[in-house]
């Protein structure tokens, strides 16, 4: 086989741009500023952590779709064929977990962007979220090679965006390089967690395998996934450190109080002066618009292939979910309106969902039966269970949350 350039690999991304625009949303911002608020550069190696642990998930991910010819719900169910109560409990766990999650993040996707938005133009906020509905719904039904186009455009932005301000603030090298070193400080625990948990989320690993089976006709095309991956997250998580590093340095210590992404503009103020707001602003819109995308575009292409419906994401049942989803989330934009518990519930579930998915692609990975010579090696099979471990503390975590929550 011919061995591609770094040129024709570009050309042939798409899946993996996807992932990295669905997790780069309001939330990241929000987390990865209160984390250098209140710990500047420590836990910068959870974000490096996150996206190594990311990066072999979805490979594993791709891996079984390329070599299988068939999506990780359709391999989980291959597991134990004969069984339909395995395929019941299969379709009914991944159906309510994508489903109660893609509902609550929209809000948040939404008011984001919307916010972002109306901050640049001083519109109202119902006119701002009517505007990034419409898009988010027109983007979110268009065909997978448009919707992977926009979404490689979003991450480049964003990318540009974020490490351009993170140089420009002047950190200090020396004290960047140290957060590199895996240390946990006091009281950053929950915090620790939720930087891995912004990045770690269990319906994208499903959502790639599906996009994956779709793009990937021949296991020849596997280091084409793997390049995807590897370049798209890398990507992602300069991103993530470089909003955590912009805010360790300049409002570390200073006492900020983190009330939402729109904070990690006061950042950019020393260095940026008037036009902090703008460019924040921008960067909050665009995380906010493409991960708005990917949630519409996530639940109809999930749907679909969990019940196998005729036509794919591009049949009309698939369609509909997509416009209910955002529609939904553009409404609770319009009246400014987050429902909290909701979005507690959701953290809750996509944390239990994680662990689930992230030990069955390891059992998945190793079945010579759907795999044959393309298995985890050894490598993999720690690295993979060294992530599934970090799986397992999300999930105590939204277990922790959930509790506190129900108890105030």
């Amino acid at each position: 086989m011919e061995k591609k350039t770094f040129m024709q690999k570009l050309k042939n991304m798409g899946p993996a741009a996807i992932i990295t625009s669905a997790f780069i949303g309001p939330g990241t911002i929000t987390t990865a500023t209160l984390v250098g608020v209140k710990f500047q550069y420590a836990l910068l190696w959870a974000v490096v952590f996150s996206g190594i642990a990311l990066i072999v998930l979805m490979e594993m991910s791709s891996r079984i779709a390329i070599a299988s010819h068939k999506n990780v719900i359709d391999a989980a169910i291959a597991l134990k064929p004969e069984s339909r109560g395995w395929r019941l409990f299969v379709q009914i766990f991944v159906g309510l977990a994508v489903g109660i999650s893609c509902f609550a993040f929209q809000s948040g996707n939404e008011i984001g962007a919307s916010a972002g938005l109306q901050d640049i133009t001083g519109m109202p906020q119902w006119v701002s979220a009517l505007i990034i509905g419409v898009v988010a719904l027109i983007a979110a039904l268009a065909s997978n090679k448009v919707l992977e186009t926009i979404m490689q455009v979003f991450v480049s932005v964003m990318g540009v965006l974020f490490l351009v301000t993170a140089i420009a603030v002047a950190p200090n090298l020396g004290q960047v390089v140290t957060g590199l070193v895996p240390v946990v400080p006091e009281g950053g625990l929950m915090n620790t967690m939720a930087l891995i948990g912004t990045t770690l989320i269990g319906m994208n690993l499903i959502l790639h395998s599906i996009t994956s089976q779709g793009k990937y006709t021949s296991i020849e095309e596997l280091p084409d996934a793997r390049f995807d991956i590897r370049f798209n997250i890398i990507i992602g998580i300069i991103i993530t450190a470089s909003i955590l590093i912009t805010s360790g340095t300049v409002l570390y210590g200073t006492g900020t109080s983190v009330n939402g992404a729109l904070t990690f503009t006061k950042s950019l103020e020393p260095v940026l002066g008037s036009w902090a707001r703008v460019v924040g602003d921008i960067g909050l819109l665009a995380a906010g618009l493409s991960s708005a995308i990917a949630v519409g575009f996530t639940f109809k292409t999930i749907f679909s292939a969990l019940f196998h419906w005729e036509g794919g994401s591009s049949c009309t049942k698939a369609k509909l979910l997509a416009i209910i989803v955002i529609v939904f989330g553009t409404v609770l934009a319009m009246v400014n309106t987050s429902p909290a518990a909701i979005i507690v519930a959701a953290q809750a579930i996509s944390g239990f969902i994680l662990p689930f998915i992230a030990i069955l692609l390891l059992v998945i990975a190793n079945s010579k039966k759907l795999l044959g010579n393309y298995t985890n090696s050894i490598i993999r099979n720690v690295l993979g269970g060294i992530a599934a471990v970090a799986t397992l503390g999300l999930a105590i975590r939204a277990l922790y949350n959930l509790i506190t929550t129900l108890a105030k």
